[in-house]
């Protein structure tokens, strides 16, 4: 008679923490998982993480992936910063649909979920049904920046307020092997200046400072590309965040390959 559990696979997770253009690095680290056959059973994703993670579950190639960021860059898809009034989140959705086109979260290829901040609650929230791009922009809804999302009737900000790194809520999700992907990874210090644009940018790394040490002891392996010198809302340096992404990640490979034996 078999022992209860015995040979049990463990299932193994991936978190894409949040940063901006950062994320670029994200697109690196994907890069090695595909070409090396790495393959995780859940993933989730804070603010541009959960950029990455949906495509990622939808099981699109990095090089497509880059292409793309490179077309923004190009095109100049982005509108120029304004700190006078909010920007609407619909610029996001527009974005997150080049690939998603309206997807729900039952059509992509892997269980992915988006974490933003339910603003009434103020607690971090698994997005993880309806459509994906409108999830996405609630989870990149950054406060100060971007109008906040309502889904469903609920009001949400960007999720990496709470939750810049999601490794418990892929834990949460039946991940028992997690893996972390941290941009933000040097610790933001204070400001001067009384600018609207320093004041929410500084309390929003400041934020990150806090939640960040949390989430890194829900995993197994974290990744800290090193992009301390790169600003979170710049395309100008894409190449080089793709390759630091891509060594953050071929640094960490054998641990990772062990892990998920």
């Amino acid at each position: 008679m078999a022992i209860l559990g015995f040979g049990k696979t463990k299932k193994s997770g991936i978190a894409f923490g949040g940063g901006g253009t950062r994320g670029i690095a994200h697109i690196g680290a994907i890069k090695v998982f595909q070409q090396n056959n790495i393959d995780f059973d859940f993933i989730a994703g804070t603010s541009v993480g959960s950029m990455a993670g949906a495509v990622y579950a939808l099981g699109v190639p990095w090089r497509d992936m880059y292409d793309y960021v490179l077309t923004i860059r190009k095109k100049n898809l982005l509108p120029p910063r304004t700190w006078v009034s909010y920007m609407s989140a619909q610029i996001l959705e527009r974005m997150a649909d080049y690939y998603l086109e309206g997807k729900t979260f039952d059509q992509l290829d892997k269980p992915f979920c988006a974490v933003a901040v339910d603003l009434k609650k103020g607690k971090p929230t698994r997005l993880n049904t309806g459509n994906v791009s409108k999830a996405l922009s609630a989870s990149c809804a950054i406060p100060g920046v971007f109008q906040p999302v309502k889904i469903d009737g609920k009001t949400y900000v960007d999720g990496g307020i709470l939750r810049v790194v999601p490794t418990q809520t892929v834990r949460e999700m039946g991940a028992e092997k997690v893996v972390g992907i941290h941009l933000n990874s040097a610790q933001a210090d204070g400001t001067q200046s009384t600018k609207r644009r320093d004041v929410v940018m500084t309390a929003y790394k400041l934020s990150i400072n806090v939640n960040a040490e949390l989430c890194e002891q829900y995993s197994d392996i974290m990744l800290k590309p090193r992009l301390n010198d790169y600003m979170p809302y710049s395309f100008k340096y894409a190449e080089e965040m793709l390759k630091i992404g891509e060594q953050a990640a071929l640094d960490n490979l054998d641990k990772i390959k062990a892990l998920l034996k």
